[in-house]
């Protein structure tokens, strides 16, 4: 049995988001929307360590924020509801044992900003488990774990993660589970981090109210381009985010006067990302939008592909 396995857990965009009605009733999944979306992981990253004990049951969890987090907020929901505990759980059920151990979060990624900080740590524990435990199973099976802790999980699984890289750009389509690996130039943001979250269900239910036609094809086109145009991105949940939560459309309008640019949105938010021209531009537009946009946080960053 190995010592503690450390990795990083990255945060990712949604670059385009494209979202279908609802499944209907009496068929499998239904309720649950599908979704095109091209993703791509950022440079903001929790970090995640997990200690097996051999002679433990059950997993012990420590989480806090990293002196540079941008925007720490409350992390007081119970332990076991925490999506790394959630993890490690489900992989003890999948090989027939209780497994043991701790789970060290220090976090950075914003909670209920829509960049997947909860999915990316669960999926970093996954890994890590798996590797401390020598429990050895393949990426495709702890794909399809992560797929039962939330939609975003299989896509943080990846090559290379449990060597420090972020997880590849990806389209990713139907209820999250299909995902087909695509290459994307490292592009610079600012990630925008209000000190509100978005309620996922309000969301979509404001979607709901108005739901548009699943597009996958104009989002495997835009994923296949090997380029980042701002004037092609796009979310359909941007509409539906800004009339569940009015403060977002507040926030969201301060942006783009005060940066006299297109301002995004990742999931269902509130973290929002604006293109930069280069990475010189991206810091001088966190640096002036901290200044005259009080209560949001502004991080310069940029996306990553470890193949390019």
């Amino acid at each position: 049995m190995a010592s503690a396995v450390h990795i990083r857990a990255h945060a990712k965009l949604n670059l385009a988001l494209s979202v279908g009605p609802p499944i209907p009733e009496g068929q499998p999944d239904a309720g649950m929307h599908p979704i095109a979306s091209w993703m791509a992981p950022i440079g903001l990253a929790d970090d995640i360590a997990y200690e097996p004990d051999a002679d433990g049951a059950g997993v012990e969890l420590d989480r806090s924020w990293a002196p540079d987090a941008p925007k720490p907020t409350s992390l007081g929901w119970l332990a076991s509801a925490d999506l790394c505990v959630r993890a490690v759980s489900r992989l003890g059920v999948h090989v027939g044992r209780e497994l043991g151990g701790r789970v060290r979060v220090e976090k950075r990624v914003p909670v209920g900003g829509g960049l997947g900080g909860g999915s990316s740590d669960a999926a970093a524990t996954l890994i890590a488990a798996n590797l401390a435990h020598g429990l050895g199973l393949s990426l495709d099976e702890l794909a399809d774990i992560g797929s039962r802790l939330g939609s975003d999980v299989p896509f943080f699984i990846d090559e290379g993660v449990a060597q420090g890289q972020p997880p590849r750009p990806a389209l990713v389509t139907g209820l999250g589970v299909r995902i087909e690996r695509v290459r994307t130039p490292a592009t610079p943001v600012v990630l925008c981090v209000p000190g509100f979250g978005c309620s996922t269900p309000e969301v979509y239910a404001a979607f709901d109210d108005a739901p548009v036609t699943l597009d996958e094809a104009l989002v495997t086109g835009l994923a296949s381009a090997g380029a980042v145009r701002d004037e092609d991105l796009f979310n359909d949940l941007f509409d539906a985010a800004r009339r569940a939560e009015p403060e977002l459309a507040e926030v969201w309008r301060t942006i783009r006067r005060v940066s006299g640019r297109t301002v995004h949105l990742s999931g269902s938010g509130s973290a929002m990302f604006l293109v930069a021209d280069d990475t010189a531009h991206a810091v001088r537009l966190a640096e002036s939008l901290t200044l005259h946009v009080p209560g949001v946080a502004f991080v310069a960053t940029t996306t990553e592909d470890p193949t390019t």
